[in-house]
């Protein structure tokens, strides 16, 4: 269950906190070969959207601080100077620097399989800086698909990835901020102005369109459904008791 393997996070960071509190510096690629080493003790294993290459990262983001820091700089001597020139090239350099910054976010926040956007995304979008409470009012839809396993283990990983690429597009087609949370469950993020009636009509309407399609793999045919549940939250609400609201919910739907 979702919420089992977010305490396990938790508990690999805290260790990982104990470990690093004396240092001064840590860089991406320590930190992920720590977590990653703490995942393994916990027999967790973790989703490709978790496994960054954390040398490319640490070698991307020094590389913009420093042109950041040094475009800075620049803008500093050509403003005390009133450096038309010298402005206008900092200026074309910061579009440049600007771009390769959102290249790097999308190498960060983006499911490199289903293009939805991941844990770390929805984390630094939804939660507070303490990771713990919700940073506004909202609704939460956990999706999980049915008998997944089954699928990978009789088709093959690959036409599960087909599946999962081919429900996170029908889940952007309903709007609300799509996030593959793990594996085969995804959440669906609404913001207060929509109503969960409203809500829960798209997202039948889709198990609905689900149960219409049938995907073939040599002579075989099946289909594929999903199980959710639906959570309201409200500002500094508890993340943790709001997905646990969803999960319980999601499986009182898988179990009808």
């Amino acid at each position: 269950m979702i919420k089992n393997v977010h305490e396990q996070h938790v508990q690999i960071t805290e260790n990982i906190k104990n470990k690093i509190k004396a240092l001064k510096v840590v860089f991406p690629s320590y930190y992920g070969k720590l977590y990653a080493e703490e995942a393994h003790l916990l027999n967790l294993d973790l989703q490709p959207e978790e496994l960054l290459d954390a040398d490319m990262l640490d070698e991307k983001v020094v590389h913009h601080v420093l042109r950041l820091s040094a475009c800075a700089e620049q803008a500093i001597e050509a403003i005390e100077s009133e450096d038309k020139k010298k402005l206008s090239a900092v200026l074309s350099e910061t579009k440049v620097l600007r771009d390769e910054i959102q290249a790097l976010q999308q190498i960060i926040y983006e499911d490199a399989l289903t293009k939805s956007y991941n844990r770390k995304w929805f984390e630094d979008h939804y939660l507070n800086s303490d990771k713990h409470t919700m940073r506004g009012n909202g609704v939460m839809v956990m999706i999980d698909l049915n008998k997944f396993k089954e699928i990978n283990d009789t088709y093959g990983h690959i036409i599960g990835d087909k599946i999962l690429v081919h429900i996170a597009h029908k889940l952007k087609e309903i709007g609300g901020d799509v996030i593959r949370f793990g594996g085969d469950e995804f959440l669906v993020m609404f913001g207060s102005g929509e109503p969960v009636a409203k809500i829960e009509e798209k997202i039948d309407h889709m198990l609905m369109n689900c149960g219409k399609k049938s995907f073939k793999v040599e002579e075989d045919t099946f289909k594929v459904s999903f199980a959710y549940g639906v959570a309201s939250f409200k500002q500094r609400d508890e993340w943790s008791s709001v997905i646990d609201t969803a999960d319980k919910k999601m499986y009182q739907h898988k179990r009808l």
